[in-house]
């Protein structure tokens, strides 16, 4: 299951916000159907991360995200992959999920994927 970010509950396309992004479609890889969800942690990058969590997802795209929001999905197993700030509609990402035309954030490429810097969705500690 890949939870993607969505601005409305009938929305089609990747919204550009993850951690305020209200409604997540989760999207079963096996049979291409998903449920639109609302995001019970709106507003702030770690609980919309255990959010994303606690669905049992086992992956997430972004259009935007910030590296604290990555390390906590990533902490938990959970796969993120980046759609290269281009709005995907649902099926595009599923059909891209399947021919592995997103590209994994890893190690080796967090600093050119991910937003550092550009969210202020964290809790300051």
């Amino acid at each position: 299951m890949i939870a993607i970010p969505l601005d409305t509950q009938e929305s089609t396309v990747i919204s550009q916000l993850y951690g305020n992004a209200p409604f997540f479609a989760l999207l079963d890889m096996q049979s291409g159907e998903f449920t639109v969800v609302k995001n019970g942690g709106l507003g702030d990058g770690e609980d919309t991360a255990n959010f994303v969590i606690d669905t049992g997802v086992n992956g997430t795209i972004f259009y935007h995200m910030g590296e604290g929001l990555y390390k906590r999905l990533n902490a938990k197993d959970v796969k993120v992959y980046s759609c290269s700030k281009v709005e995907v509609t649902l099926e595009e990402v599923y059909r891209g999920l399947l021919e592995d035309n997103f590209k994994a954030v890893t190690d080796s490429n967090v600093k050119t994927l991910l937003d550092p810097g550009s969210c202020t969705c964290e809790k300051n500690k």
